[in-house]
């Protein structure tokens, strides 16, 4: 049952150790190495063992075949047997011929006729029926209350009646008998026994011989397999406690390569280990400081680069507005009674252009006027909830799946800042997945540093976003959308940042976006 136990651990380990293997997951080829020398280890420590137990035990039937201890018991039971024959034979003999008037008449004792005779009793049959005892010599241990029979001969023994001895009767008349109690020598029930019982056991360890290898494999399989196991065992959650803290930080400069200096990996012990985390967390630390100035630099030259698209965007509605004028100028000059088939054209050209230039100078406005966030205590769930029963009713084929982990998260922040980053990337979800799909929006506790933060996650089954334009996905005007002003995803990270946060995302050409927001968590959560 132990084994069977420890088989299934064993099966499972396993499992998710393949399993690592084959989805070529960080620090799974380390632990196989580490389960191999384990592996070879115990091997090394337990064939030598098996291979001396069954030499050992080869050796000592070897042995007991060639003393013949079997042929010596059956002798010593021959020979109690022959004593016993001999003496039966004897008492035989001697009750027919001895003088047994002589014994009862108390002439000569019983010693000196034979030193193994143990009693003799003589009964007689009274009026009743019932037979007496009428003279009785012996050992008084040895003596009857009534004869064991009549018919001469042997009396059948009874162990517990004749311990160690015979008894033979003499019938002298109708009404009288004589019962001769005749020793076996001392112990002799005993000694029979123990060497009846030793022929038995000599005939189950001559059988072992044949029974060898099962025998040894039951044992192994009872007593030894289990340790093999647990030595097992024991080397794979040795070798993931020794290759987890590589995993983390091979996982961790995987995040670093891909632009998530935020990541931090913790470190439980204060070994070498622990001393090389604290160093890596170090650099990231040094590495994210150095690309928060790098980002402030690049943000001037984005600035003055956005001001140069700014005056181009507004150049540009500009002609067509200056052109439309122009030309309803030069009609009413030269022919004003034909003025009025190019003036309602002129005017929806005039008018156009003008609604796209206030809807870009908006849009500049709110990001370059984002009034500061008012941060107060606000729950997590409602928010999110609020964000998606905007979308819910409006989209029907599209399905928001919400996980928060825990009811009570609250967040210091500005409720309607955060809800204007929610939307948003709520839109642009839809948007990529063309109004029909799956919105997840889940959210978990980290901790980075000594601050705890909510990471929320927006993932959509959208078409994702190609590799080439990743990089400029926050970039104030970029857009793919022919209507856009490519300020929306710069106004989101304009508020997660001034709220002391962070955002980043992963995506997959035809498998979809995830938008990752890390939020600080109110100080008055409660934890649990």
């Amino acid at each position: 049952m132990i084994s069977l136990v420890l088989g299934l651990f064993l099966a499972v380990a396993l499992y998710r150790l393949i399993r690592d293997i084959l989805q070529k997951r960080s620090g799974s080829r380390l632990k196989l190495k580490f389960l191999v020398y384990f592996l070879v280890l115990t091997l090394f420590i337990s064939i030598p063992t098996v291979i001396i137990h069954v030499r050992l035990i080869s050796n000592l039937l070897h042995t007991w075949d060639q003393t013949k201890i079997g042929t010596i018991a059956e002798d010593a039971r021959w020979f109690a047997l022959d004593a016993y024959r001999y003496r039966l034979a004897f008492l035989q003999k001697w009750a027919d011929s001895a003088p047994l008037t002589t014994i009862l008449e108390q002439k000569q004792p019983l010693s000196d006729i034979d030193p193994s005779l143990l009693a003799v009793q003589q009964f007689v049959k009274n009026e009743d029926g019932i037979y007496k005892t009428k003279r009785a010599f012996g050992n008084d241990q040895f003596l009857l209350a009534e004869p064991p029979g009549t018919a001469k001969g042997f009396v059948n023994r009874n162990e517990n009646r004749d311990p160690d001895c015979i008894r033979y009767i003499v019938p002298q008349s109708d009404t009288s008998v004589v019962v001769i109690t005749y020793s076996l020598g001392p112990g002799f029930d005993e000694k029979l026994a123990r060497i009846d019982a030793g022929k038995y056991t000599i005939a189950t360890l001559s059988d072992l011989g044949s029974q060898l290898v099962p025998l040894l494999g039951g044992f192994y399989l009872v007593f030894y397999l289990p340790i093999v196991l647990m030595v097992v065992i024991i080397a794979i959650s040795l070798s993931t406690t020794l290759s987890q803290p590589i995993s983390n930080l091979v996982q961790a400069t995987k995040k670093v390569a891909e632009g998530d200096l935020s990541i931090r990996v913790l470190s439980r012990t204060k070994d070498d280990f622990g001393i090389l985390i604290d160093s890596f967390n170090s650099m990231v630390r040094n590495l994210e400081k150095a690309q928060s100035k790098a980002l402030q630099t690049e943000k001037e030259i984005i600035w003055k680069d956005m001001s140069q698209r700014l005056a181009h965007e507004i150049k540009n509605p500009l002609t067509p507005i200056k052109l439309s004028a122009e030309r309803v100028l030069r009609r009413w000059k030269t022919e004003p009674k034909r003025l009025g088939e190019i003036l309602e054209s002129s005017m929806m050209a005039i008018i156009q252009e003008t609604d796209s230039l206030t809807n870009l100078l908006t849009e500049f406005r709110t990001f370059s006027r984002l009034p500061p966030p008012t941060l107060e205590r606000t729950a997590l769930t409602p928010l999110i909830d609020e964000a998606i029963s905007l979308y819910r009713n409006s989209f029907p084929e599209v399905q928001f799946i919400t996980n928060i982990g825990s009811e009570n998260i609250y967040l210091r922040v500005d409720r309607r800042h955060i809800s204007q980053v929610l939307a948003n990337l709520i839109i642009n979800s839809i948007d990529a997945m063309h109004n029909r799909g799956t919105i997840e929006i889940r959210s978990d506790l980290v901790k980075k540093q000594d601050s705890r933060y909510c990471r929320i996650s927006i993932k959509d089954t959208g078409c994702g976003i190609p590799a080439e334009n990743r990089a400029l996905i926050f970039t104030p005007y970029f857009t793919t959308k022919a209507a856009g002003t490519g300020l929306g995803l710069s106004i989101v990270e304009r508020i997660v940042l001034d709220h002391g946060g962070s955002i980043w995302f992963d995506s997959a050409v035809g498998v979809g976006t995830t938008f990752y927001i890390d939020l600080p968590v109110d100080e008055g959560l409660q934890r649990s």
